[in-house]
């Protein structure tokens, strides 16, 4: 995965950026009715801090009427208006939050889902067709807070079913009706980043996968040797499979293997092979035996391209949502079972100690039905054995 880059936020980018989003507060702000003279101009702008790094292309605004706004991955992603009480900093000021209580719950509630309505956005898409966590006006005295405040999570999301991520939520004003606050958090409302003419200096990126080691050089064979060295191994990888049990149609042929992303070559003198099947399983073939295998639907394999942003990532997460039917400890069982199956022994391989487990993890109520298994050498740096 690609690092993140980091800019030097120049006047002519920061600049570009701002008349960029203007036209996007200004829309927002009108489909609200917020208390901001209309359309909302450069003039207005008191403050305008751009985000410097490339995964949030935005920046924070805040206007001359102090209305503040957060634009990043490519929508309005909240408003804080001078009223707002949740997110008062100096107790010293609540009184000024006091006020008469003459919208009711219910007609807040229907504020803040129209508000949605107004934004483009369905009740569905922000779990907001379910009840909200709420806080009614606190009363101090004989005075009541005249603010109502709903959340609502996303149980779709996230790695705590009993904990899941905040999706929308809303301050309104339990006087006017009038909205005060605004956060959007939920992935789905995500557009496309702004195009800005622009581009601001780079001048760093954020941590990166990279592979673990110093890796090796290939060196290429003629293609004759490549095309004997394939059909050289194909019987024993068959073999490999049938002793593993690993869902592969047997015997394995070269019809059956997809060329175009077949490599061989010679590693430190020694030949190599890594092939992928047409029906989507992969074998990687060293030191005269298959060293790796992935089958056709492996959630981790090196070096497939995943997804980077949140929905098109969770589409991907979706397709190994399942029913857990094994313990973690049938898990390492199987592997070591199937270790010693293909010739191994689990004190050779070390793979007899307790292993490092990750998973099956959540995902909002859905479990993903995976569980990784690495064993590691004691300074970590070398994996020994690793599975899924």
């Amino acid at each position: 995965m690609p690092g993140i880059e980091f800019f030097t936020i120049t006047a002519a980018y920061s600049n570009a950026m701002l008349v960029a989003i203007m036209p996007h507060v200004s829309d927002f702000a009108k489909k609200l009715n917020l208390p901001i003279p209309q359309p909302v101009t450069i003039s207005q702008t008191r403050r305008f801090n751009c985000f410097p790094r490339s995964d949030h292309i935005g920046g924070r605004l805040i206007l001359t009427n102090g209305g503040a706004f957060i634009f990043d991955h490519g929508r309005v992603e909240s408003f804080e208006s001078p009223r707002s009480y949740f997110n008062l900093q100096n107790p010293d000021l609540i009184p000024k939050f006091y006020g008469p209580v003459k919208i009711s719950e219910s007609q807040a509630l229907q504020v803040a889902h129209d508000a949605i309505k107004k934004l483009g956005y369905t009740d569905a898409m922000l779990s907001a067709d379910r009840p909200p966590q709420t806080t009614l006006p606190e009363r101090v005295g004989t005075n009541y807070i005249a603010r109502y405040r709903f959340r609502w999570t996303d149980p779709t999301r996230g790695f705590n079913p009993n904990n899941p991520p905040p999706s929308i939520e809303f301050e309104v004003d339990a006087t006017t009706g009038q909205i005060q606050m605004l956060n959007i958090s939920n992935p789905n409302t995500w557009h496309r980043d702004l195009n800005v003419d622009v581009h601001p200096p780079i001048i760093g990126e954020g941590p990166a996968s990279v592979p673990v080691g110093p890796g090796r050089k290939i060196y290429p064979v003629s293609q004759a040797y490549s095309n004997a060295f394939l059909a050289a191994i194909l019987m024993q990888c068959s073999q490999y499979v049938k002793t593993a049990g690993f869902p592969v149609h047997l015997p394995i042929a070269l019809k059956d293997i997809n060329m175009a992303s077949y490599v061989c070559g010679l590693v430190d003198g020694d030949p190599m092979a890594a092939f992928d099947l047409k029906s989507g399983a992969h074998f990687d073939y060293r030191h005269g035996q298959v060293i790796a295998f992935y089958s056709s639907d492996v959630m981790e394999l090196p070096g497939r391209e995943i997804p980077h942003s949140p929905p098109d990532y969770e589409k991907f997460q979706a397709g190994f949502f399942g029913p857990i039917n094994m313990t973690t400890d049938d898990a390492v069982a199987l592997v070591r079972q199937t270790a010693q199956n293909l010739g191994y022994s689990q004190k050779n391989l070390r793979i007899d100690e307790p292993p490092r487990i990750g998973g099956p993890n959540w995902w909002g109520t859905n479990r993903i039905a995976r569980c990784f298994i690495v064993w590691r050498d004691a300074n970590d740096r070398a994996t020994r054995a690793n599975a899924e």
